[in-house]
């Protein structure tokens, strides 16, 4: 996942699972979590909490904050302390689409609707000049000091949620969940943490106490004293779980398909620190903690840490999670420098970190 970097490259091949290095049984097998390093200690002297969806973690004061992508039912961007940038992008998106030429209707341009306030409206337009039979739709969302987006394309103009039929009027159902959304969200400050059960995303947050939307929150870490380590979370809610998107069965294939490539050797050098079954706040998953050998002759050997688990179908507070650290880390790719971090102190903020995530407490 790691939205902060990019691919390790394995011998010329974008190898998918760089982490999924070993193979052996898990079951029974649980992660010892009692690493201690000074340097770390030193790092959490000082803490602050970040929300992120409906939950919590507490980083080092310094931590840098890199959002990735957000979804509550749709995708939604933020733009803090930019909300002067809604009415341009408002007006830009407008023109665009007035500038489509399409061929089965008189315009591209549906309509542009109200939002929560005289600054914020919903753009909703045909997809392309050849369709009438799905629509994009942009809504430009002005909070204080800062604006939100939030946007869908190929959105299906039909009656019907399981099966299409068409109908040209069924965008009026889609305007009026954009609205909602849009009335619902809040903005805020980073250091504000929401009282009220919600989700958290980038300069805002959207109260919301049934699980009514599909949610999908992306988060990263940057640390000024330590800058090639990169931390990340991915949490999506799912209708289902897949049981194939496990830590140990993705290793597997993993593993199938780097004799494919024939990097086995390069895998055989790989050391694991540690691995088995973890429990982190209300998930039960797994992780492996892990040393990276170089794949070009040269560049440094690094840690790779992951932790998974495919939580629970329609449970907002046990989605998937998908969790990696990375040494080594240069701008956006891995493998690049020397870690700044040994193995026990990367551990050590390893363990740090993800024991103190928690579900976020709500009045």
């Amino acid at each position: 996942m790691m939205f902060i970097t990019k691919k390790r490259r394995l011998n010329g091949h974008f190898f998918i699972f760089t982490w999924a290095l070993s193979s052996g049984a898990w079951a029974g097998v649980v992660s010892t979590v009692n690493q201690t390093s000074p340097k770390i200690e030193k790092l959490f002297k000082q803490t602050k909490p970040v929300c992120f969806g409906r939950f919590i973690i507490q980083v080092p004061v310094n931590a840098n904050i890199s959002w990735g992508e957000t979804m509550v039912e749709y995708s939604i961007s933020a733009f803090p302390g930019e909300s002067s940038k809604i009415r341009e992008l408002t007006q830009a998106k407008i023109e665009e689409i007035k500038a489509i030429k399409h061929n089965k209707e008189p315009l591209a341009l549906i309509g542009v609707f109200d939002g929560p306030n005289k600054d914020s409206k919903i753009v909703l337009g045909y997809e392309d000049y050849t369709s009438n039979l799905g629509v994009q739709i942009h809504s430009f969302i002005r909070l204080g000091d800062s604006g939100f987006v939030q946007k869908a394309s190929g959105a299906p103009l039909s009656s019907s949620k399981t099966e299409f039929k068409h109908d040209k009027q069924a965008y009026q159902g889609l305007v009026s969940e954009f609205q909602e959304i849009a009335g619902l969200l809040r903005s805020r400050a980073d250091s504000e943490i929401p009282e009220v059960p919600s989700i958290c995303i980038e300069a805002g947050f959207i109260p919301e106490t049934n699980g009514k939307y599909h949610e999908m929150t992306s988060i990263g870490f940057s640390f000024p004293e330590y800058p090639d380590v990169r931390f990340s979370i991915l949490t999506i809610r799912k209708d289902k779980v897949n049981p194939k998107s496990s830590l140990e069965n993705i290793m597997k294939n993993a593993k199938e398909e780097a004799g494919l490539f024939g990097l086995t050797s390069l895998f055989n050098q790989i050391k694991v620190l540690r691995k088995g079954e973890r429990k982190i706040g209300d998930w039960d998953g797994a992780e492996q903690l892990s040393w990276m050998p170089p794949d070009e002759k040269g560049m440094p050997w690094t840690h790779e840490f992951k932790f998974k688990s495919i939580g629970v179908a329609n449970d907002m507070f046990r989605p998937y999670i998908d969790m990696e650290l990375s040494t080594g880390v240069s701008k956006n790719s891995r493998g690049v420098n020397e870690p700044s971090l040994k193995d026990d102190e990367a551990i050590a903020l390893w363990d740090k970190l993800t024991a103190s995530i928690k579900t976020r407490p709500t009045k």
